[in-house]
C-alpha cells in the first residue's frame, strides 16, 4: 500500500511539475517556406522538391533543409543550406518519416536536433548537437520516446509528440529502461543502454505501454550520459 502511495504522490508530483514549467512549447518544428529560385537551381534536376523548411539555431545562424525525393529509387535527400544559400550537407534515407524539431538542452545559446526515423522495424531516436561551422550533427545520445498524459504512459510516436517534457533544461527520465525491443533500435556506440525521454501530446488516442516503467526524474544531459555511457 504504501508503494502505491508513492508511486501517486511521483506521478502527481511529476504532473504538477510539468505544467508548471510548460507554459510555452520547448520544442521548435523547422518552418514550412518556399525555396527561392536560386536554392532550386542547386537542387539536382531529377530530384522533385517535397517542402523546404528553416530553423534559427540562435539569432545569428539560420539553416535552410529543402528535403527532394528521387522518384525512381524511391530515395530521399536532405539538403541544408546555410543562410547564403551554400550547401553545407546532404542527408540520405529512405524514409519521409524523418521527424526532426530542436530544443535548448544545454548551456550554450545554440538550440539542438532532436530526430526519429522510423522505418519498417528500425528506429533510430536521438539528441544531436549541430556544429555552427559545418552543420555535422554529432549524436549526444540515442533514446526511448514515451509520452506523459494524465499519470499515464503511452507509447511515444513521432506523429503523436506535442511537445518535450523540461524543467530547468533538465529532460523527464528513465534510465532503467524494461521496453523489449519490438524493432531494432539504433544505438550510440558509447552508449550501454538506452535511456527513456519523455513527452507531452494533444492527441486522445494514443497507445498505452503495458509494460512496467521503471522510476522518473528530471535530468541534465550530463547526468543522463554518466548513467547510460
Amino acid at each position: 500500500m504504501m508503494n502505491i502511495i508513492k508511486s501517486s504522490f511521483c506521478l502527481i508530483l511529476v504532473s504538477f511539475m510539468w505544467v508548471s514549467c510548460s507554459k510555452e512549447k520547448s520544442l521548435v518544428e523547422p518552418e514550412k517556406i518556399e525555396a527561392s529560385e536560386s536554392l532550386k537551381n542547386k537542387i539536382p534536376k531529377n530530384l522533385k522538391i517535397v517542402k523546404t523548411e528553416k530553423v534559427n539555431l540562435n539569432n545569428d545562424l539560420t539553416i535552410f533543409i529543402c528535403l527532394a525525393l528521387d522518384e525512381k529509387k524511391g530515395e530521399y535527400s536532405e539538403y541544408w543550406f546555410s543562410s547564403n544559400e551554400e550547401i553545407k550537407q546532404i542527408n540520405k534515407f529512405y524514409s519521409e518519416s524523418n521527424k526532426k524539431w530542436f530544443v535548448n538542452i544545454d548551456e550554450d545559446p545554440e538550440l539542438e536536433m532532436l530526430k526519429i526515423i522510423t522505418e519498417e522495424g528500425y528506429i533510430d531516436c536521438a539528441f544531436y548537437d549541430v556544429d555552427k561551422n559545418s552543420f555535422n550533427s554529432n549524436v549526444i545520445f540515442n533514446f526511448d520516446p514515451l509520452i506523459f498524459k494524465e499519470n499515464n504512459k503511452y507509447w511515444g510516436f513521432s506523429g503523436d509528440i506535442d511537445d518535450i517534457i523540461l524543467k530547468d533544461k533538465k529532460l523527464l527520465t528513465t534510465i532503467d529502461n524494461n521496453i523489449p525491443d519490438y524493432e531494432e533500435k539504433k544505438m550510440s556506440i558509447n552508449q550501454k543502454n538506452l535511456p527513456i525521454i519523455y513527452f507531452s501530446s494533444d492527441k486522445s488516442d494514443l497507445d498505452i505501454i503495458e509494460e512496467k516503467i521503471g522510476s522518473c526524474k528530471f535530468m541534465s544531459i550530463s547526468e543522463i550520459k554518466q548513467k547510460i555511457n
